[in-house]
């Protein structure tokens, strides 16, 4: 990353922006014990070290009682912190985009995925859960996985579907490929991004509509269903029991999916290992079992099966190279993961409406700041260990804290040698059994020719 680019916005957002967005949501009308960049810096980089920290911790560094903070949390801290958090989710920073391996033909590899956070149950009328009477924030997260850069955090009611999170992300760009889980799955979104000439891999749910051959029109797949003609589409779990009975171990054919909003791809199929079936019908008996309900039919075919469906051509991936590709997902998960175990999203002492949800936006600004800082290393498909670069990332807070509040000069220069020691973690050793799919990637590029990427 550019420390031209980064340190310019990195300061104006947390002083003269954070002054602006303070007085224009109505938080600060007159400065008196602090300002709109006093608060922010102390708060965000506050929690960032120390997620748990009490509030009267936080009130002493800005000069106040912690019932004099905790009054300050009002409807308008909340418009406040929010306003902050989207203003620096428009400020796109990346390392140098990683595409090695069969990652090169794409214009980025962008993977979504949600999270929810717990709010007191006063902010139900806001944020309503899918019980009544509670509350609760789904955080929609976009990740551009070759350089690193968050391009999207959308938040919503709990109660907001993964479908309908998604639908109202900002378009995604040509040539991209694109990454989601069995919850985002939309027939018609996909259509969308088929024509748009973005690329996706997704995995279907079991009893989705299978054409292997062109469908016929949707007004008759009715009546000619019932009459059993294969034309009319199979539920797909069908198919992959008749296929198990066929004793087939792969299977890669055109086909299409859907009913109303019908759409052509590659159908990917390939039986998985005995361990591995053992391991997923013993967690849908468990799951079953605690919702009290039988497993169903199409559950248990779907458990011997690896199943993806995707636009790429077979030229440009193969059945293995798509499921390596499909697993580099797993990386959002573990950045969700790590927002939520060393930013302390989803805790607070508080009861307070106001304060948790702001303490929910500070907090994740947080994190978008510890991305940005990160990324000075390289991004996220390098073999580097993300806690050892955060450790380093939270004990240099003080001194980036200081350099914003000391000016732009000494802010770059505290960057500088926050670099210097980030570019001192050494990569991990590469695992010679269970590798990542990562590393997969980068011995394919050496394969090819390319060598390891430089620092």
């Amino acid at each position: 990353m550019n420390l031209v680019t980064l340190v310019p916005v990195l300061y104006i957002l947390f002083t003269s922006r954070a002054d602006w967005l303070a007085y224009s949501t109505g938080f600060i009308r007159r400065a008196r014990a602090f300002d709109g960049r006093t608060f922010l810096q102390t708060l965000v980089f506050g929690w960032l070290r120390r997620p748990r920290a009490p509030l009267e911790h936080l009130a002493g560094d800005l000069g106040i009682s912690r019932q004099a903070l905790d009054q300050r949390f009002t409807p308008a801290a909340v418009a406040f912190c929010k306003a902050a958090l989207l203003a620096a989710v428009q400020e796109v920073f990346q390392a140098r985009p990683d595409t090695a391996g069969w990652l090169r033909p794409f214009r980025g590899v962008y993977i979504d995925d949600c999270t929810q956070l717990g709010l007191p149950d006063d902010a139900c009328t806001l944020f309503p859960s899918t019980t009544p009477g509670r509350a609760g924030m789904k955080v929609l997260l976009r990740w551009e996985l070759q350089g690193g850069a968050l391009r999207h955090l959308g938040l919503h009611p709990a109660r907001t579907g993964d479908r309908t999170a998604l639908a109202q992300a900002p378009p995604l760009p040509p040539g991209c490929l694109h990454l989601a889980d069995l919850g985002f799955t939309d027939f018609q979104r996909l259509q969308a991004e088929s024509a748009a000439g973005i690329f996706w891999i997704t995995r279907l749910p079991a009893h989705i509509v299978l054409f292997l051959s062109q469908p016929v029109p949707f007004r008759q797949r009715y009546r000619r269903r019932r009459e059993g003609d294969p034309a009319a589409g199979v539920p797909l779990w069908r198919q992959l029991r008749q296929w198990r009975q066929e004793q087939r171990c792969q299977v890669e054919v055109p086909a299409w999916v859907g009913d109303e909003h019908t759409v052509a791809g590659r159908l990917l199929v390939r039986a998985c290992p005995p361990d591995v079936l053992a391991r997923r019908l013993a967690h849908l008996r468990k799951r079953a079992s605690r919702q009290g309900r039988p497993v169903s039919e199409r559950q248990q075919e779907m458990c011997h099966w690896t199943v993806l469906w995707t636009n790429v051509p077979a030229e440009q991936l193969t059945l293995d190279q798509a499921w390596e590709i499909y697993r580099l997902r797993w990386q959002v998960e573990l950045l969700i993961k790590r927002f939520k175990s060393e930013g302390g999203l989803g805790h607070s002492s508080s009861t307070k409406a106001e304060r948790v949800e702001a303490e929910c936006y500070l907090k994740l600004l947080g994190q978008v700041v510890r991305n940005w800082l990160q990324l000075l290393r390289g991004g996220p498909l390098r073999a580097l260990n993300s806690q050892e670069l955060g450790r380093i990332i939270v004990d240099e807070l003080g001194a980036v804290l200081q350099g914003l509040r000391t000016g732009v000069v000494a802010l770059f220069g505290v960057l500088w040698e926050l670099r210097e020691h980030l570019l001192r973690v050494r990569a991990r050793t590469s695992r010679k059994q269970s590798k990542t799919a990562a590393q997969r990637l980068q011995e394919d590029e050496r394969a090819r020719g390319g060598g390891a990427q430089k620092e």
